[in-house]
């Protein structure tokens, strides 16, 4: 049993380090050719004009030098150049979305989550009127409870378990250094709370129940992989004299409509909801007042995806417009557009862009103020499928698509089938690190966008591995004969040819490492290699007949052949 137990361990041991040192040479041989795809994606802008947000009468102006338009850009070579670590890295930084700290401005001002008492603690410079009507800067820390806030810790303010805040909250204003308010969420508490600096307060919104419809896991500033994906809106221009804007057709243009599309502008927030809605929060009340649309769907190989959930996309990013009083480019002072008025300013919807998982392709969504779609449209969709031309439409991109099967073929099966079972399982830019399973594989594009039956997933996830599973069974072939020829019991070789079945390439030269190293003998029965170990050959079951080895009667001693009967030192004939 003791033998059995170290055979296994010594299998499973020498298995995973082949495992690993397999995978990483066919990571970096997938990774090249995704960067070479990302490379030659034809189409990877998206606009929509007019946009739908601005009155006829205005989009009909004949000396328009530009209509309003909502355009989305992608980079998808820094998406795969950064193999997914970009989010990783900058979400778990200071000042990241994972990151408790919330900000990092200098040694003196900072704030972050201390989870250890379950307390925001932010510092910073404010300033203060000093009786002669001078003022003066002076170091303020509080430490902030869901009970209140204090200048010295105090337990009774309560504790955060899992805030989310928006990232970019500060808020500077003329008369002061220090923040202005703050709005979070605790997903634990499953409450809001805003906490304003001014008083100092903390506000408690409503606390909703477990049977809510409302998971937020963003608020304020909605985007994810921000160096990836850009979204935004264009008012119209028309021609402006003076004026240092160089518009479209190189004329001197300036924008007809005031703009913003800042997220803490107006009097609501957007929150981002697990499932992909982007609902409306009320800044005063705390309180959702709508919803204000949803992340859209990008388009991929294997059709649309199947999840608008924020783990389900590469990138996106989220944005409320707002439009304010109609302007005469010709009628402003100096050279720069007026800053708008807050008062003229009116919720007009929201601009939502994704990118997909494998980066290839790129949708946009517009929103009315009350969260109906306006238009959507993706990289590429007027040409039938962006992500197929992506990966068949441009010169040496089919060479690419090719590569990146043929290596995915390399991969073992089992991993193979798991990963079609775990593909929506993984967060996108985790996908892209992925050593030993592959949701951004075919096989996990295919499970993860296929909307048909069960049936009909496993069918087409068999025929697209069919090349790993030949592979895998041919080499399980050539085991099981090296198995029968080094005489390894039956249920060995059984359990070789298994694994190599299972794991491909990656089994057979575990069973390589393995495999008894024996010299084989040539069976006098049944002529076949078999081994001297052995009682009985493994081959015919024949008895192993050693011939009995008689020393001889006589021996030779310094040049002399001595009689061992005799034991004398008698020279019967010279020794040459």
């Amino acid at each position: 049993m003791k033998l059995l137990t170290n055979y296994l361990v010594r299998v499973l041991a020498t298995g995973f380090v082949v495992l690993t040192l397999l995978s990483i040479p066919l990571f970096w041989l997938r990774f090249l050719c995704r960067v070479s795809l990302a490379e030659r994606i034809p189409a990877k802008t998206v606009s929509i004009e007019p946009s739908g947000y601005i009155s006829p009468d205005v989009e009909l102006d004949p000396n328009l030098t530009q209509r309003s338009r909502v355009s989305a850009t992608m980079r998808p070579e820094q998406v795969l150049s950064s193999l997914g670590t970009a989010d990783y890295v900058t979400s778990r930084s200071p000042m990241g979305s994972r990151s408790n700290v919330y900000v990092a401005k200098s040694k003196e001002d900072w704030t972050y989550f201390d989870k250890k008492s379950g307390q925001i603690i932010c510092r910073y410079a404010d300033t203060e009127t000093m009786p002669d009507g001078n003022r003066m800067l002076r170091q303020v820390q509080y430490h902030i409870g869901p009970e209140g806030i204090s200048e010295i810790p105090d337990e009774g303010l309560g504790r955060f378990i899992e805030p989310i805040i928006s990232q970019s909250w500060v808020n500077w204003g003329h008369d002061r250094v220090g923040p202005a308010d703050l709005i979070l969420y605790d997903r634990k508490l499953r409450q809001f709370f805003k906490i304003d600096f001014n008083r100092p307060t903390v506000v408690k919104g409503p606390e909703f129940g477990d049977d809510a419809s409302h998971d937020p896991v963003g608020i304020g500033l909605l985007s994810k992989n921000p160096f990836y994906l850009n979204v935004d809106f264009s008012p119209p221009r028309k021609e402006a004299a003076g004026y240092r804007y160089t518009g479209r057709y190189g004329l001197q243009s300036g924008a007809v409509i005031q703009s913003v599309q800042h997220h803490s502008a107006g009097p609501h927030l957007l929150v981002l909801d697990k499932s992909g809605r982007i609902d409306l929060l009320d800044k005063e009340t705390l309180q959702f007042t709508g919803t204000a649309g949803r992340l859209p769907l990008p388009t991929t190989l294997f059709g649309d995806e199947n999840s608008t959930m924020p783990d389900n996309m590469l990138s996106y990013q989220v944005k409320p417009l707002y439009l304010g009083a109609q302007i005469d480019p010709n009628e402003r002072e100096g050279r720069r557009e007026p800053e708008p008025d807050p008062d003229s300013l009116r919720y007009a919807g929201a601009l939502a862009a994704c990118l997909s998982r494998d980066g290839t392709t790129l949708a946009v969504a517009t929103f009315d103020d009350e969260g109906h779609p306006r238009r959507r449209m993706s990289v590429g969709r007027r040409r039938a499928n962006s992500a197929k031309m992506a990966y068949f439409g441009t010169a040496w991109a089919p060479a690419s698509t090719v590569g990146k099967y043929l290596t995915e073929s390399l991969h073992p099966p089992i991993l193979s089938i798991a990963s079609c079972f775990t593909a929506s399982a993984f967060e996108a830019g985790a996908g892209h690190r992925a050593l030993f399973l592959l949701p951004n594989s075919f096989v996990g594009m295919n499970s993860r966008d296929n909307r048909g039956r069960f049936d009909a997933i496993l069918i087409a996830t068999l025929m697209l591995i069919s090349p790993s599973v030949l592979l895998a069974a041919w080499l399980a072939c050539r085991v099981a004969k090296d198995a029968a020829v080094v005489g390894l019991p039956k249920n060995v070789r059984s359990f070789w040819a298994f694994l190599t079945l299972a794991f491909g390439l990656t089994g057979y030269i575990t069973y390589r490492l393995i495999r008894p190293k024996i010299t084989l003998v040539t069976c006098r029965n049944c002529g076949k290699p078999r081994r001297p170990d052995m009682d009985t050959c493994h081959r015919c079951g024949s008895k192993w007949d050693v011939p009995e080895l008689t020393p001889p009667v006589w021996r030779v001693v310094n040049g002399a052949r001595m009689s061992q009967a005799q034991g004398t030192g008698e020279k019967d004939c010279p020794v040459i």
